[in-house]
């Protein structure tokens, strides 16, 4: 519990650091893009997608950007959003049900969520829907199953 509060005090001491530190001593500066979200998914190999802020069934609209626009993407919503190293994107909908992109189809996975993360090794893992300590299950996709990590819980996930 002390291990979980000094690591969770961590985070915020460098959220502030990034905050309150000029852009210029970390040699590069923030852009704004046009648009809102509510959610950002980046893939290793650079696809930016994010979760838009229209409510749409499933949650809000997807976007992809193309390098100068957000392209609306489908009818399909979302409220969590992240992307594989291929540059898909897995989705948790506003009912928590899981999706993935493959061959331009949305399919299904089993299991629910309430966030989802993936690493730059294609690690996917999500916070689940299970009350436990500390917020939610964390559980991790071996390519067939969500695998259970720990006993302690997450309210939201990402993955380095």
């Amino acid at each position: 519990m002390i291990k979980q509060y000094f690591i969770r005090m961590m985070g915020v001491l460098v959220l502030m650091l990034l905050i309150l530190l000029p852009g210029h001593v970390f040699g590069s500066s923030w852009e704004q893009l046009p648009g809102t979200a509510k959610d950002i998914g980046i893939g290793a190999n650079g696809s930016v997608w994010i979760v838009g802020t229209n409510p749409v069934i499933g949650g809000y609209g997807i976007y992809r950007w193309d390098g100068e626009n957000w392209g609306g993407f489908s009818d399909d919503g979302a409220v969590r959003i992240d992307v594989d190293p291929q540059g898909n994107p897995w989705i948790v909908n506003d009912n928590g049900k899981i999706y993935r992109r493959v061959d331009n189809r949305w399919e299904q996975l089993f299991g629910a969520a309430k966030d989802i993360g993936i690493g730059a090794n294609g690690s996917v893992w999500i916070v689940g829907t299970n009350p436990v300590f500390g917020g939610y299950g964390i559980y991790q996709w071996d390519g067939r199953n969500w695998e259970g990590f720990s006993d302690d819980g997450a309210l939201q996930i990402s993955v380095d």
